[in-house]
């Protein structure tokens, strides 16, 4: 992979960025994603719902600016970049609701100079709601996802838990994997999927489902490719290519009874959700735009909760060692299950394929996560 300048890596290639965060005109902002969208999903649109669209390529820019040579010109550059990212930052910091790693992890949290782990959890309920220490009694984390940077910097996977997978709860037996939140909070959850992955989490991120909406509305629209045609919440989705708006998006990647196959199919929607949202992000369109990018940051840091230190500065050094990354080099797969059951004491539960967990153990362990990834079978019913 080509890497690009530092710049260009944050800003697209020839863009001339601003460090003041009073040169950021949001209202406009705002309005030429309304323009954009309404271009792009034309006449075709279905009232209360998506619409089937053929994507057009973004054409090529050419005549790259030559940033070099001009000692002056690229400190002033650099200074732009700095001031830049410092804005960026304090919006993280201030907008994210922020944990103790006694909150998270129950004590010391784990450290690692090479590979990480950070788990994802999607939540209906927000922060100020939840006790994530203690007893979170009634609050089960329904989207469970580890994301697994290499230790070279050179590829990212994110592997799916379906919700209703039994496993072992340290104290409580056997019970399905997104109860582990309601028996101890958060730290017994952190610990349980730590126990499944084999290997230690890093950092843990949870998102309240609303920000579904206010990232998607903030890039502009998501497209997406479902597997089947469905109907939710009024919103109707066509087998295809689906262009979604926030309001659209949210039903989308929450949807599961409707399904065969439930959660497992859910599970595919936020991966289809993931990749289109990849694609809107990773373009010189939303790179290239200083305005935008701080608006996404913007909108969307409210919805997140984090541990303390997956602060601006860890987040913009992680940025810069995936600098290299496209949205091609990101790997979904699901963990494995061998099939659908019942508990012993009825409980509608999916069986985890236990040899496949012990290779999934060994891939975390040693840092080969992407080559499990590369083989991982899409997991139906």
């Amino acid at each position: 992979m080509t890497q690009n300048s530092d710049f260009d890596s944050l800003f697209g290639p020839g863009t001339n960025a601003s460090s003041s965060a009073s040169e950021y005109d949001y209202d406009s902002l705002n309005e030429e994603r309304q323009d954009d969208r309404r271009s792009r999903r034309g006449r075709g649109s279905r009232s209360g719902g998506s619409s089937r669209i053929s994507r057009h390529p973004h054409k090529k820019k050419t005549g790259r600016k030559v940033l070099a040579g001009f000692l002056v010109l690229l400190l002033v550059l650099i200074a732009a970049v700095v001031g830049y990212v410092f804005y960026l930052g304090s919006l993280w910091d201030k907008n994210s609701n922020q944990l103790g790693e006694d909150e998270v992890f129950g004590g010391e949290q784990p450290v690692s100079d090479s590979d990480l782990n950070i788990l994802l959890l999607g939540s209906d309920a927000r922060d100020e709601d939840v006790d994530y220490e203690g007893d979170a009694r009634g609050n089960r984390s329904d989207t469970i996802m580890v994301m697994h940077i290499s230790g070279d910097r050179e590829g990212v996977q994110v592997m799916s838990i379906p919700r209703d997978s039994w496993v072992d709860i340290e104290g409580h037996g056997k019970a399905k994997i997104n109860a582990a939140m309601s028996y101890g909070g958060l730290p017994l959850a952190t610990q349980t999927i730590s126990d499944f992955i084999g290997a230690p989490i890093h950092h843990v991120a949870i998102m309240d489902f609303e920000g579904f909406k206010a990232l998607t509305d903030s890039v502009g629209g998501v497209t997406v490719q479902s597997e089947t045609a469905f109907e939710i919440d009024g919103h109707s989705y066509t087998e295809g290519t689906n262009e979604l708006s926030g309001e659209e998006a949210l039903p989308f990647v929450r949807a599961r009874k409707m399904f065969a196959d439930g959660d497992l199919q859910r599970i595919r929607n936020q991966q289809a959700y993931l990749t289109g949202l990849m694609d809107e992000i990773v373009t010189a369109d939303t790179l290239g735009n200083p305005a935008k990018v701080a608006g996404i940051v913007r909108d969307f840091s409210p919805y997140m909760t984090v541990d303390a230190k997956l602060d601006a500065s860890k987040i913009a050094g992680l940025a810069y060692e995936l600098r290299s990354i496209r949205s091609g080099d990101v790997q979904f797969f699901s963990a494995p299950i061998s099939g659908a059951g019942r508990s012993g004491d009825g409980q509608a539960i999916l069986n985890v394929d236990e040899g496949k967990q012990a290779e999934i153990q060994d891939a975390f362990a040693n840092d080969t996560v992407d080559e499990y990834a590369a083989t991982a079978d899409t997991v139906h019913l």
